[in-house]
């Protein structure tokens, strides 16, 4: 590969990078102040709550799990799960960003030949 192409494709996944950290953290903050507050709390457990009478009222034979926590999913999946899904992130980034920007390299460093002239590649 071009040393050229092999810096650029360098700077764009450190800029992805940066991208997807930062937002992943704007995300955080967002789920922190909507969802860390005891109203959200309460609606929650109204929510879960409602649930189970509608089914104990309709009599469904679809059997809901066992609810583990008191607190929105969200609230648990950015506050305790939050470096998990970081590195999950970036994981599936990386693996996706190289295995295009190698082929997009590839594919634009693939010489185009064409016949000198029509007559050369003609059968005789």
């Amino acid at each position: 590969m071009h040393r050229r192409t092999l810096i650029g494709m360098w700077g764009g996944y450190v800029l992805l990078v940066i991208v997807v950290v930062y937002g992943l953290l704007q995300t955080r903050q967002w789920v922190a102040l909507t969802y860390n507050t005891p109203q959200a709390t309460e609606n929650w457990q109204k929510l879960t709550e409602e649930l189970d009478q509608r089914q104990d009222r309709d009599h469904t034979s679809a059997i809901r799990p066992v609810q583990r926590s008191a607190e929105p999913p969200i609230k648990i999946l950015f506050s305790k799960n939050f470096p998990t899904i970081v590195t999950w992130s970036l994981v599936i980034l990386s693996i996706l960003y190289w295995s295009v920007g190698i082929m997009i390299a590839g594919a634009l460093r693939t010489p185009n030949h064409h016949p000198t002239s029509i007559g050369d590649d003609a059968p005789t």
